[in-house]
């Protein structure tokens, strides 16, 4: 809807197959979570505390 979140996360890089294929897991967990195309992810860049 109008007020959700576009995007989930944030997630790592785990692992890169070929044909762009990634494997991603949550940040904090070292658990692989799901196989997700690259073209979907979006870099993540931290705020820095005010």
């Amino acid at each position: 809807g109008k007020w959700s979140y576009n995007w989930e996360g944030p997630f790592m890089v785990n692992q890169v197959y070929s044909k762009n294929a990634c494997v991603i897991k949550e940040v904090n967990s070292n658990i692989a979570s799901k196989v997700i195309n690259g073209k979907y992810l979006k870099y993540f860049h931290e705020r820095s505390e005010y």
